[in-house]
C-alpha cells in the first residue's frame, strides 16, 4: 500500500503547546489506550464517546491494513506489537526534532503577534536543547518583553560562535573538566575573561534506564547484547560519557542509536530502541525512566563582554535575574543554579 502524504497544519487556539509537541489523531488513540488499558477510559481521557474511538481505531486498522488493539471482554485493551512499534518511533521523532519545531512555532506566534501590533524586543540566542532554556523563553516573553529565538546549535557550535564574535550571546553546556576534550580551547578562550557568564546551572547527569534493567555502573555497560543510546561529539554529554568511561578504564561502547538531545536519547531508552542512555536527570524523569546520577555539567547562558548594552540584552538579563524564572527552575530535577563566578 502507498502511504499518503503528510500535510502538517497548524492553527491559532487558546493555551500553548510546548516543546515537539505536534497532534495526530492516530497516535493521539494510541497514546491513550497505552495509557489507560481501556477503550472506554481511552474515550473518557480524549473527551469522546466509547463508539467513536472505537471506530476510529478500526478505520484506522482499516487505513494500514495492520491490527492496532488486541481486547476481549474481561480483559485490558492492549496495543499490538506493531501498534507499540509505531507509538515509540513517533514519539521519538518529535523528541529528536524538539528544538527545531519549537523554534518554528515560538516564530510563528511571533509573527501572528507583530501582524497584531505588536512591537516587543527580539533576540536570537544559538542555544542547546534544554528545559530550562524553554523556561526562560517562556519568562522572556511574559514578563520583560523580549522575544527569545532559540537558535538550536549543538553546545560546541554555539560557544565557539560566542569566542568567536559572531554572536552577543549564547547558551550552552560545558563539561566540569574540559581539559582533553573538543571543548578545551574554546574553553581557554572562554576563560581568558572576553566573554561574561550570566548564569551557570549545574546539571546532573548519568545512566537512563526502565527501573528494572538500570545498570548499577558504567562496569555493566561491558555485559554483552547491551544497546547504549548515546550522544553526538559536539554535546557537553559525550565529553562527559567519555571521561568516566576513561576512568572505569573501558572503551566507551558502541551506540545502537546517536541522538541529538537528552530528551531524544531517554525516549529512544523508553521506547525500547536502547537498553540504557547517558543523560540528564530532567530528561529521565520526563521519559519515566529510573536515573543513576554519575556526574554534572554546567548550562552556561554567556554574554560578549564588550557587546552593545542594546535593549534585548538588558531584556534577557532581566529575564535571567528573574525570580519567576529561577522558581520555574525548581521544578527540573537535577538542575542547581551556581554563582556565575564558577564558571
Amino acid at each position: 500500500m502507498r502511504p499518503n502524504g503528510v500535510h502538517l497544519h497548524y492553527g491559532l487556539q487558546p493555551g500553548h503547546q510546548h516543546g515537539g509537541e505536534l497532534e495526530h489523531p492516530l497516535f493521539g488513540l494510541l497514546a491513550a489506550v497505552q495509557a489507560s488499558g481501556s477503550i472506554q477510559r481511552a474515550a473518557t481521557s480524549l473527551g469522546a464517546s466509547y463508539r467513536h474511538v472505537w471506530g476510529a481505531l478500526k478505520r484506522w486498522e482499516s487505513e494500514l491494513g495492520r491490527p492496532l488493539v488486541t481486547w476481549t471482554q474481561g480483559h485490558p485493551a492492549q496495543l499490538t506489537p506493531h501498534a507499540k512499534q509505531l507509538l515509540a518511533r513517533e514519539r521519538l521523532l518529535r523528541a529528536r526534532h524538539a528544538p527545531q519545531i519549537a523554534a518554528l512555532r515560538a516564530e510563528l506566534e511571533r509573527l501572528f503577534e507583530q501582524a497584531a501590533g505588536d512591537e516587543s524586543l527580539t533576540l536570537v540566542l544559538p542555544a542547546t536543547a534544554e528545559p530550562a532554556l524553554a523556561l526562560l523563553r517562556d519568562t522572556a516573553a511574559t514578563r520583560h518583553g523580549l522575544h527569545l529565538a532559540l537558535q538550536a546549535a549543538a553546545s560546541l557550535d554555539a560557544l565557539r560562535a560566542l569566542v568567536e564574535g559572531r554572536v552577543a550571546a549564547a547558551a550552552f553546556a560545558l563539561p566540569e573538566h574540559s581539559a582533553d576534550t573538543p571543548f578545551a580551547a574554546a574553553h581557554a578562550a572562554l576563560a581568558a575573561g572576553r566573554q561574561v557568564p550570566a548564569v551557570v546551572l549545574r546539571r546532573t547527569l548519568g545512566l537512563m534506564a526502565p527501573a528494572s534493567a538500570l545498570p548499577g555502573g558504567i562496569a555493566a555497560l561491558t555485559e554483552v547484547g547491551l544497546r547504549f543510546a548515546g550522544r553526538p561529539a559536539d554535546s557537553s554529554a559525550d565529553a562527559v560519557w567519555r571521561q568516566l568511561c576513561r576512568q572505569a578504564g573501558i572503551s566507551p561502547p558502541q551506540p545502537e542509536v546517536v541522538e541529538p538531545t537528552h530528551e531524544a536519547a531517554a525516549v529512544a531508552v523508553a521506547g525500547g530502541l536502547a537498553d540504557v542512555g547517558f543523560g540528564s536527570e530532567a530528561a529521565a524523569a520526563a521519559a519515566g525512566l529510573a536515573f543513576r546520577p554519575l556526574a554534572h555539567d554546567r548550562l552556561l547562558v554567556v554574554l560578549a563582554a564588550d557587546a552593545a548594552p542594546e535593549p534585548a540584552l538588558q531584556a534577557l538579563q532581566a529575564a535571567l535575574a528573574d525570580p519567576g524564572w529561577h522558581q520555574a527552575l525548581s521544578a527540573l530535577p537535577g538542575i542547581e543554579p551556581l554563582e556565575a563566578a564558577t564558571a
